[in-house]
């Protein structure tokens, strides 16, 4: 039964093809999210200039780096949630047999990745550190006694860490790795998660949440909340096989509305002690919202399957820090030597699209003629 051309209308039951379409198209737009939020400081040092675009005469600037930091904030936790569902997604019983094969193909599409991209960057520190025409880059060095700490939580001297929702946390030394770190934890943990779904059903997903939401959590680098609650929350979806369509559509009109007004209470509380709550509530409602939006452009054939852009969300994803982004930024500063409110907001904008117009030509050309290569360091994506 084909769903009426409005948003309030209930989706009836899709077939499967339509569910992974939608998980593939939302792939690469969400990496796009993380791109902007890696270019929303407001601030950036070349040499002895400050660029500095916190200041008060440049609200658009402000505004712009804003949103993708606050209401559109829910991409990774989309991602944990996504892993968690497809990991269960097609077991029929989950088993010692079964677990050994989804370890290993882990290993392949995480771990393998995980390691090389790690140690792409080692290497560029190594190189730049031997420069000294380059050195100013980055201000960084690589200690050979903390070697090991960089494939997990390095040490302060280079990083003191950043934020996850309020909280504090270490991440390797190709920082948003952090994801694909503690997503291995979370599959190394699949047994304990398998039985706590089953015996704690629906009432295990809340207490976690409840966790998550109230901050009631020790936070530990590999092993945190947020990890923990989307990709377990999307494990229970996947072990008793819910159909994400289905289930998310029956709150389409109310996610149409109440995360729009919800974005705008996020945005405007930011200052206040109660926003982390809000924001918190603008995260589940924003993976609602997206999916079912997503959804509705498919049923109306307003956007196609892209199997090239989903299978180069990976390499984007992995390669935008520090390589394309950083040196796209500091070479456009150098160049336009932005001052106004206008100048540093178009930049904002051009410098992620050329960030990733260059990933997808890179992966495209690495495809083509390195494709058992491209294969490996992308996961086989």
């Amino acid at each position: 039964m084909q769903a009426k051309d409005n948003f309030s209308t209930k989706v009836s039951i899709p077939s499967p093809a339509l569910q992974s379409q939608v998980i593939d198209f939302l792939r690469f737009p969400l990496i796009v999210l993380i791109v902007f939020y890696h270019n929303s400081d407001t601030a950036l040092q070349i040499g002895d200039v400050l660029y500095d675009g916190s200041d008060t005469n440049m609200p658009v600037f402000h505004w712009c780096t804003q949103i993708f930091k606050v209401p559109l904030a829910f991409r990774n936790q989309f991602f944990f949630f996504i892993s968690g569902y497809l990991f269960f997604q097609n077991v029929k019983k989950f088993d010692k047999l079964s677990y050994k094969n989804k370890i290993q193909n882990r290993v392949r599409t995480l771990f393998v990745p995980y390691l090389f991209w790690n140690c792409i960057v080692i290497a560029l520190y190594v190189i730049i550190s031997m420069i000294p025409q380059l050195n100013n880059i980055m201000n960084t060095e690589i200690h050979g006694h903390n070697f090991f700490r960089y494939f997990w939580n390095q040490p302060v001297e280079l990083k003191s860490g950043f934020e996850l929702e309020g909280i504090q946390l270490g991440y390797p030394i190709n920082y948003q790795f952090w994801y694909v770190r503690d997503l291995m934890i979370a599959v190394l943990l699949t047994p304990i998660l398998y039985f706590f779904c089953n015996k704690t059903r629906i009432y295990g997903i809340l207490l976690l949440g409840i966790l998550w939401y109230f901050d009631w959590w020790i936070p530990i680098d590999g092993f945190n909340s947020v990890c923990i609650f989307f990709f377990t929350t999307g494990a229970y979806f996947g072990i008793n096989k819910k159909n994400l369509i289905e289930d998310f559509g029956k709150m389409r009109n109310l996610s149409f509305v109440l995360y729009p007004v919800l974005a705008i209470v996020d945005l405007l509380t930011v200052k206040n002690n109660f926003h982390i709550y809000v924001h918190r509530a603008v995260i589940i409602m924003g993976i609602v919202c997206c999916f079912n939006f997503a959804t509705y452009l498919f049923e109306k054939k307003v956007i196609k399957p892209t199997k090239f852009l989903s299978s180069a969300s990976f390499f984007l994803f992995a390669i935008h820090i520090p390589f394309l982004l950083t040196a796209i930024r500091k070479v456009s500063f150098m160049i336009f030597r932005p001052e106004s409110d206008m100048a540093f907001t178009t930049l904002f904008f051009v410098n992620v699209f050329l960030t990733a117009l260059s990933a997808l030509g890179l992966y495209y050309v690495l495809r083509r003629f390195l494709p058992r290569f491209t294969r490996v360091i992308t996961g086989g994506r």
